[in-house]
C-alpha cells in the first residue's frame, strides 16, 4: 500500500509541471525527488498514472522491465516511470535479485507467516513405546498433573479470600 493517495500524487505531479519540485516539497512535506518522479510518471501516462493494475507483479513483467532498461539504456527512474512502478527502488530490488538468483529470484514469494499444519498427533499405544518413551510420558503427565493441582488450589484460595471480604 502506498503512503500517499493516487489523487494527491496526481495533484502534485500536475503542479510540478509548472512549479519547482523543491518548493512543492517544502509546502506539502514530500521529498522533491519523489515529486520529480511522480511528475515523470504523469508525463508518460497522463491521468491513468499510479493505477498499478498489474500488482503483484509477475516474474514475466519484472523480466520485461529489466530487459527494456538494459536494451534501451534507460535509467532506473525512467524505466520505473515507464512501467508506472510506485518507486524506482522496486526496480532496483528486482535488478539485485536477478543478479544474485537469476529468474527464480523474480518469482513472487508469498508474504507473511506460513499456515500452521494441523496434525492431530495421536499418541502411540503404550505397547509400541520403548521404556524411555514411557518414562518421558510419565514425567510429562506428572508435571501436568502438578500444574493442574496448583491451579485448582489457587482458584480455591481466591474463593476463600472473596468470601472473607464482605
Amino acid at each position: 500500500m502506498s503512503k500517499h493517495q493516487r489523487t494527491f500524487k496526481l495533484e502534485l505531479a500536475k503542479l510540478a509541471q509548472c512549479e519547482s519540485s523543491l518548493e512543492l516539497g517544502r509546502r506539502f512535506n514530500v521529498s522533491s525527488r519523489q515529486i520529480r518522479y511522480w511528475s515523470s510518471v504523469y508525463r508518460l501516462h497522463g491521468e491513468s498514472s499510479f493505477l498499478h493494475s498489474d500488482y503483484p507483479y509477475t516474474s514475466f513483467f519484472k523480466m520485461n522491465a529489466l530487459k527494456a532498461m538494459q536494451l534501451n539504456d534507460w535509467s532506473l527512474a525512467y524505466t520505473s516511470a515507464y512501467y508506472d512502478l510506485s518507486s524506482p527502488g522496486i526496480l532496483f530490488q528486482w535488478q539485485k535479485l536477478y543478479s544474485l538468483e537469476g529468474i527464480p529470484g523474480l518469482i513472487p514469494k508469498k508474504r507473511g507467516k506460513p499456515r500452521m499444519k494441523h496434525n492431530p498427533s495421536e499418541p502411540k499405544p503404550s505397547e509400541q513405546m520403548t521404556e524411555k518413551e514411557l518414562r518421558e510420558e510419565l514425567d510429562y503427565l506428572r508435571a501436568e498433573n502438578a500444574v493442574l493441582k496448583k491451579l485448582e488450589a489457587l482458584a480455591q484460595a481466591k474463593k476463600k479470600q472473596a468470601k472473607k471480604r464482605p
